[in-house]
C-alpha cells in the first residue's frame, strides 16, 4: 500500500472511533505510522484526504460502464448498489460523520461525463442536459443516503425492485 492510501485508509481507521471534526492530522500521521512531514507531502490538511478517498470511489465507479449505461432504470440502480454494497463500510463511516455531502459534490462533478453518452443519444439540449445531470445526481445521491441511513440492509435487487415500483 502506498503512503496515500495508508493515509486515506488511517483517516477512515480514526473516523470509526472519533469525529471528523476532533480528528487532527497527527492522530492521523499516528495510525499511518508516518511523520507529520510525510503526511503533508501528500496532502494540505484531512480534508484534502477525504476529498482525495471520495475521489477515488468515484473513480472506481466511472471506470466500471455498466454501473452508469444500462438499458433500463431497474438495472442501473442494480448495478449502482452492487458497486456501494462493497464500499458499504466507508460509507457508513462518512454517513456517522456526517460527511456524505463530499458524495454529493463528486456526484454533481461525475454524473454529466457518465451521463454523456445518454444525453448525445437523446439530444438533448445544453439546458435540458444541465437538469438531466441535476436530476441523476439528485437521486442516486438521495436513495443512497437513504440506504446508508436505514442501515444498508437491502440488496442491491431489492434496491433495483423497490426503485423501479415507485417509477412505474
Amino acid at each position: 500500500m502506498g503512503k496515500e492510501a495508508q493515509i486515506i485508509a488511517s483517516l477512515f481507521a480514526v473516523m470509526e472511533v472519533d469525529d471528523f471534526s476532533l480528528i487532527t492530522v497527527t492522530q492521523i500521521a499516528q495510525e499511518a505510522a508516518i511523520g507529520r512531514k510525510t503526511f503533508y507531502r501528500y496532502f494540505k490538511n484531512k480534508e484534502e484526504v477525504l476529498e482525495r478517498a471520495v475521489e477515488i470511489l468515484f473513480s472506481e465507479y466511472a471506470a466500471f460502464e455498466k454501473n452508469y449505461s444500462a438499458s433500463n432504470f431497474e438495472t442501473l440502480i442494480y448495478y449502482h448498489f452492487s458497486f456501494w454494497r462493497q464500499h458499504c463500510a466507508q460509507l457508513k463511516i462518512l454517513y456517522k460523520n456526517d460527511l456524505m455531502l463530499y458524495l454529493f459534490k463528486q456526484y454533481q462533478q461525475r454524473i454529466p461525463q457518465l451521463n454523456a453518452a445518454y444525453i448525445r443519444r437523446a439530444k438533448l439540449d445544453p439546458s435540458t442536459a444541465k437538469y438531466a445531470n441535476a436530476f441523476t445526481t439528485g437521486i442516486f445521491w438521495s436513495i443512497l443516503y437513504t440506504w446508508i441511513e436505514n442501515g444498508a440492509k437491502e440488496r442491491p435487487a431489492e434496491l433495483a425492485k423497490i426503485c423501479a415500483a415507485f417509477l412505474k
